[in-house]
């Protein structure tokens, strides 16, 4: 028992040396952020395009307008370049009545209500040390740029685990909130008809299918059709703009970018990103059909989606920081934590240029792919504590 109690204090010692060096680093990196742009620059065309929808609603997806009328935010920073708006019109429904306030009001309600959003689904489930385990969550570099720029994450985050957690016992509430967070970012519940399809969770799967066509519907009728049939051109407009400015490729996290990254020529960049794609599909399938381990769920639908959108910035790496924390404190075996110590790591090098992109492909695929006990029969913490006298070793 001494031993054992023992590994349980280093591993709170490995913790508690984890939050203070990312305060540290988080500390510095976000001074440098504020230096040159305002803090919830991503949530200002977010803001603008919420303000606009029933004044202009022909800027919300004209990327030069709405960025003029953004422009007065920028006044005493260097910041150059266009902000566009490129959620769905659904988004604005959410969005619209934040587009009242002013917009430093707006942006802190924003952000502490996604921050809140992923803490409350969070801290329920991870194991202690559970305060830290959380703080090295909203720690993460990639947690902080959600915090500092007010991107929508940790709510897509908090939406996700929160259905995965409640997808076997409560399938209506958990394709409810699959259909919220589908409509608000398609993009990262790319993959969830595997998921779901996998489980044979029909169930789920239509309520799912009817929130977002009921949200859908909705907007419609709240900001016209046409917002739908602009929003479908900027997305394409966005993603040819994003591709052509190296300064927004060096800080994308998905495959895509490593092949970028690589100088793949197009034919060889095609047959990468294929093969990513075909591979989520098959790690999706396979992890949903032989776990429910919520965290290698949550990574292998949210890395999965990683791996099949081009587009997805650092910040987004924030949508796999719940599975480290519920590995950190659900894998107590020695070679297992150490497996998530490690993995986590990686997934802090998310905002590194460049490199970001490899170690968070790394992160999905050594979680998705490591059972949760994987190395439980190597090394076991009753292997750990000493045996009563005349006890023999079997």
């Amino acid at each position: 028992m001494v031993r054992a109690r023992a590994w349980e204090w280093l591993k709170i010692a490995v913790l508690a040396v984890g939050v203070v060096v990312l305060t540290a680093i988080g500390w510095n990196d976000t001074a440098k952020l504020l230096a040159y742009q305002p803090l919830g620059i991503d949530f200002l065309p977010m803001w603008a395009a919420g303000h606009e929808v029933f004044i202009h609603p022909h800027r919300v997806y004209d990327f030069a307008r709405l960025t003029h009328f953004e422009q007065p935010q920028f006044l005493n920073f260097p910041f150059r370049g266009l902000r566009p708006f490129v959620y769905p019109p659904a988004a604005l429904l959410i969005l619209a009545p934040f587009g009242a306030w002013p917009f430093q009001v707006a942006n802190l309600a924003w952000t502490a209500v996604g921050l809140v959003a992923v803490i409350a689904a969070v801290s329920t489930q991870v194991k202690s040390p559970r305060v830290l385990a959380v703080l090295a969550m909203v720690l993460s570099p990639a947690s902080l740029l959600v915090l500092v720029t007010g991107q929508v994450t940790f709510l897509i985050a908090a939406m996700g685990v929160t259905a995965l957690l409640c997808l076997k016992t409560r399938p209506i509430l958990a394709g409810v909130l699959f259909g919220l967070a589908g409509v608000l970012k398609p993009q990262a519940m790319v993959l969830l008809p595997v998921a779901l399809i996998a489980l044979g969770a029909w169930r789920a799967m239509l309520a799912t299918a009817l929130t977002a066509v009921l949200v859908a519907i909705v907007s419609a009728f709240a900001f016209g059709p046409h917002a739908w049939i602009d929003w479908l051109a900027a997305v394409v407009r966005f993603q040819d703009w994003v591709m052509k400015t190296p300064g927004l490729v060096r800080g994308m996290i998905t495959p895509t970018a490593m092949g970028m990254n690589m100088h793949l020529d197009p034919a060889a960049l095609a047959t990468w990103r294929l093969g990513f794609a075909i591979g989520a599909v098959a790690i999706v399938w396979t992890v949903f059909r032989k776990t429910e381990d919520p965290a290698r769920r949550l990574t292998a639908l949210f890395g999965g989606a990683l791996f099949v959108t081009p587009y997805a910035m650092h910040y987004d790496a924030a949508l796999l920081a719940p599975a480290a924390a519920l590995m950190l404190t659900r894998r107590s075996q020695p070679g297992d934590w150490l497996v998530a110590i490690g993995a986590s790591a990686l997934l802090c090098c998310a905002a590194i240029p460049h490199w970001g992109a490899a170690a968070v492909t790394l992160f999905v695929l050594t979680v998705s792919l490591t059972p949760e006990a994987a190395f439980a029969g190597r090394l076991k913490l009753a292997e750990l504590a000493p045996r009563p006298q005349g006890e023999a070793a079997t």
